[in-house]
């Protein structure tokens, strides 16, 4: 029954953590904010932004996701799936309105840090 318990507490404060990280991250996100958003990278992370793809450091994220920001001012972001997988891997898909067109935003979260972050043009 203790086990149980340890279980349902482990569980239940899993998903404050990771709805909060969702919540950092579409702030980051509506606010064109690249070291906001960075904050929860992992020390390796599996990027595109558009046509450039690579494994980067934090820092070179951060440049790469601040020059985006700086060629296409954010109108608005809005978080449109997140999902739940293997436990302790949660998925966000969402939309990011710019002044230069529609993106679509995806992010795999593997703990409680973003191990992959993808911006694509959105031609739907």
């Amino acid at each position: 029954m203790k086990a149980l318990v340890i279980l349902f507490i482990s569980l239940f404060s899993f998903s404050f953590t990771s709805r909060d990280i969702t919540d950092d991250v579409a702030n980051a996100l509506k606010q064109g904010n690249a070291s906001e958003l960075v904050k929860h990278f992992a020390e390796k992370v599996s990027i595109k932004v558009l046509n450039q793809e690579d494994l980067l450091s934090k820092s070179q994220a951060q440049a790469l996701i601040e020059d985006f920001f700086s060629k296409h001012k954010v109108k608005s972001y809005q978080t449109s799936h997140t999902s739940i997988v293997n436990g302790d891997q949660q998925f966000i898909t969402g939309a990011l309105d710019t002044n230069t067109g529609k993106f679509r935003i995806s992010i795999l979260v593997r703990g409680s840090v973003i191990s992959q972050f993808r911006i694509e043009n959105d031609n739907g």
